[in-house]
């Protein structure tokens, strides 16, 4: 498998109300499009949010998109890689990481974040959304499972969170990771910019 590893989703997880209004993010992402030097190269964004699950407030990227997402497992902040990685598998995964993390403290930072989201800095998923190139089988998982658990041991330690596969061939190569930290979410994009 020679496949060049481009599309990588980060999602953090958040503890929310279920009916959480994302309107904030209307205000915040609109803002945000109109940064045209912004590496992500914003060129659209997409409201969502009146469905239970589903993308909820998108910002579009020609790099890769950032939203407030309600798609399962649950609500939290995606950022859905689609170019520009460069280096190792676990390189790249680690880049993907530092791109929520950066978008993620940018958020934070933005008035109308809304205060009833509660960011996990523990609870991610991770996608690979390549169904052709990555299939979700056991050849897929033997080349890139090795850099990804290299990628978390650099993010939590080594044994400082558990790696759950989906195994449902008919879906992404996906996993979700708990980890045991008291970190915050600066400490984690620290530990991903000295890798870098």
């Amino acid at each position: 498998m020679s496949a060049d590893l481009q599309r990588i989703h980060v999602k953090l997880l958040a503890d929310a109300q279920p009916d959480l209004g994302l309107d904030p993010f209307l205000a915040i992402f609109g803002r945000w499009r109109q940064d045209k030097s912004h590496p992500s190269q914003w060129i659209d964004l997409a409201d969502y949010a009146h469905m239970a699950k589903g993308p909820g407030i998108l910002l579009v990227g020609k790099q890769g998109n950032f939203s407030a997402n309600r798609d399962d497992p649950g609500l939290g902040l995606l950022y859905a890689g689609k170019a520009g990685f460069e280096g190792s598998e676990e390189e790249r995964v680690l880049e993907a990481f530092r791109r929520c993390l950066e978008l993620t403290q940018a958020v934070l930072e933005e008035p109308e974040y809304p205060t009833g989201l509660k960011l996990e800095p523990g609870s991610w998923e991770l996608f690979i959304n390549d169904r052709l190139n990555f299939p979700n089988n056991e050849a897929t998982d033997a080349v890139l499972r090795s850099s990804i658990e290299t990628a978390l041991n650099t993010l939590f330690g080594v044994g400082g969170y558990t790696l759950a596969r989906d195994g449902d061939p008919q879906r992404r190569y996906a996993f979700s990771i708990r980890a045991a930290t008291s970190g915050d979410l600066a400490e984690l994009l620290d530990k991903v910019k000295t890798t870098a």
